[in-house]
């Protein structure tokens, strides 16, 4: 696993401070910020609803050390659910699926990074160790540079045979449970991990790899034929 020295010189400047030149503070790019503020406004349109937000973020590997060439920006529109509707459960289904259209039909890149929007109830706990919140223009958790202890030889077998059930349920018919099975199983395994030992967890760090590795969209891509499939006279 990849920790770097400083934040993505893409999206983040390192500005002196004005008291003392010694001292530094890292920023969000103006532009980054702009266009951000702009893919959100849009999202937030495409809802429908009156409800005011609480909160714009920028979190995930791209607001910390360790991010790679194909990490996503995660951008996160904060709602308190109470206030949309009293039905928790309905809220959450209505989010999610306005989440999955959007990022579905855009390829919103910024600097050559996927933006991923997600709509967040704000009382749900948030385990990113940086969160930058791009409505207010200032960090709400600053990121830490540090050097986890992370056995990557447990996380590269841990990989490889999730690629290899991947592929194995991808060559037999009527597929389609078992794949739902899988990414459940995949996205479960995730949010264990976040919520127990946060981004350097050992479930985020093999999900990482899947994702960076075309498998988690492999998984996605596959999903939706075999759906589309089923529907469909051939």
């Amino acid at each position: 696993m990849r920790v770097n020295k400083i934040l993505s010189s893409k999206i983040w400047d390192t500005v002196c401070d004005d008291n003392d030149c010694g001292v530094f503070s890292v920023e969000l790019k103006p532009e980054v910020r702009k266009i951000l503020l702009k893919i959100a406004y849009e999202f937030i349109l495409s809802l429908d609803t009156k409800t005011p937000i609480v909160d714009i973020i920028f979190t995930g590997s791209m607001a910390n050390y360790n991010y790679g060439k194909q990490s996503d920006i995660d951008l996160h529109i904060l709602y308190d659910f109470d206030k949309v509707n009293d039905d928790q459960d309905l809220v959450k289904k209505f989010m999610d699926s306005k989440r999955r259209i959007w990022n579905s039909n855009h390829n919103l890149k910024v600097y050559g990074h996927d933006v991923e929007l997600y709509p967040q109830d704000s009382k749900e706990p948030h385990h990113s160790t940086g969160v930058f919140s791009v409505l207010k223009n200032k960090w709400e958790i600053v990121p830490e540079r540090t050097d986890p202890m992370v056995d990557e030889d447990r996380i590269t077998k841990k990989t490889d045979e999730l690629m290899s059930r991947i592929d194995a349920i991808t060559g037999i018919e009527n597929k389609i449970t078992g794949l739902r099975n899988l990414k459940d199983k995949i996205m479960v395994m995730r949010r264990v991990g976040l919520e127990r030992e946060g981004e350097f967890s050992e479930e985020n760090l093999v999900f990482k790899n899947l994702r960076n590795s075309g498998y988690i969209g492999k998984l996605n891509d596959i999903i939706k034929s075999e759906y589309d499939d089923s529907l469909s006279l051939i």
